[in-house]
């Protein structure tokens, strides 16, 4: 698990650049599964029933394969460079970071500000995007021949081990969905030989993080019977409460909420409990804010579910989540698909 997990959120690719993780990950389930890139950097992956056999039902799983990262957007002749979000980055995290820049090269940076000491005393408590840069130590007018704007930058982080089964890494949302969806490939297959008349289409969806884009445009071309999404969503940490989130190492949680489809929830549920899945609820009022209720509006509609894996410090630099709970997607995902989706 740890050496596939790793490759997936070391291969950068922030949303509208994802092509070589892209690349990486089509290889990983094209042994598996009929593979093709879209236009848009999408990852669509395909197993049909055997030659000859009828297909009864279109399955559907998504998981976006595009992180949050940074964008430049001006370079000054003395070599610093501005940037702003890609993606929902809170730029309070941002100050004092370790970054690659992606630009004729990588560049590795810091991102900075004027020093407090410097700073005006009205200043110190509203430091903002505006007032930061990234310093690559590089201080000659030809820099702009190796950095443009619209290159993009990336956190400098590692991938780490932690007690009790947890991963802290950059991009774990959502290439842990990745990695959910790589390995339910690689069971599903096998189900061939079961003679399961089931269409199977993996869905590695690019440019989530700013407006469900590539789910939008492959769900329009793939059109299922029925979607089921993988993504992240919040663990409890201290000063998040766990009556309304979900607890790392404690299971899938399974989505419940307006947009989703209820049959499918249902079925999930009764799957978890059939199975003895450890899992939990994640309730919201409305929408979902993930691909499921972009999937889901598609042509006439298309019913689909949400499985969530409970990840820590979203949309951080460093994002933790537990390899058990990832285990446990998966097998509750696999016995979704083997039993024919939602009853």
């Amino acid at each position: 698990m740890k050496n596939l997990l790793k490759d997936l959120c070391s291969i950068k690719g922030i949303s509208g650049k994802e092509e070589s993780v892209c690349k990486f990950a089509a290889e990983k389930l094209s042994v598996f599964a009929d593979v093709c890139i879209t236009h848009d950097n999408s990852v669509i992956g395909v197993i049909e029933p055997e030659e000859g056999r009828k297909t009864d039902k279109h399955i559907l799983f998504d998981a976006h394969i595009d992180q949050i990262g940074l964008i430049v957007t001006y370079v000054h002749k003395n070599g610093f460079i501005k940037f702003d979000t890609c993606g929902g980055l809170d730029p309070r995290i941002l100050y004092g970071s370790t970054v690659i820049v992606h630009g004729e090269k990588d560049f590795n940076g810091v991102i900075c500000s004027i020093p407090p000491h410097l700073m005006k005393s009205k200043d110190k408590s509203s430091l903002s995007i505006d007032d930061m840069f990234i310093d690559i130590g590089f201080c000659s007018e030809s820099i702009g021949e190796k950095i443009k704007p619209g290159d993009r930058v990336s956190f400098n982080k590692g991938f780490y081990e932690l007690l009790n089964g947890n991963i802290a890494s950059p991009a774990t949302d959502d290439r842990s969905g990745v990695y959910v969806l790589i390995k339910l490939a690689e069971k599903l297959e096998k189900l061939k030989r079961e003679k399961l008349n089931i269409k199977f289409t993996f869905l590695l969806s690019s440019r989530e993080e700013i407006g469900h884009l590539g789910a939008k445009t492959s769900a329009y071309k793939i059109m299922p019977d029925e979607a089921i999404s993988v993504d992240v969503s919040f663990a409890k940490q201290p000063g998040v409460s766990n009556d309304k989130y979900g607890v790392l190492g404690k299971g899938p949680m399974i989505g419940i909420a307006p947009s989703l489809s209820t049959k499918i929830t249902d079925s999930l549920k009764e799957i978890a409990q059939r199975e003895n899945i450890p899992h939990q609820f994640e309730v919201m009022k409305g929408r979902s804010g993930t691909n499921a209720d972009s999937i889901s509006l598609i042509r006439s509609g298309i019913p689909c579910g949400l499985v969530s894996i409970p990840q820590r410090y979203m949309h951080t630099g460093i994002e933790i989540v537990n390899c058990n709970d990832l285990d446990n997607v998966t097998e509750l995902l696999f016995s979704y698909a083997k039993q024919g989706g939602a009853k």
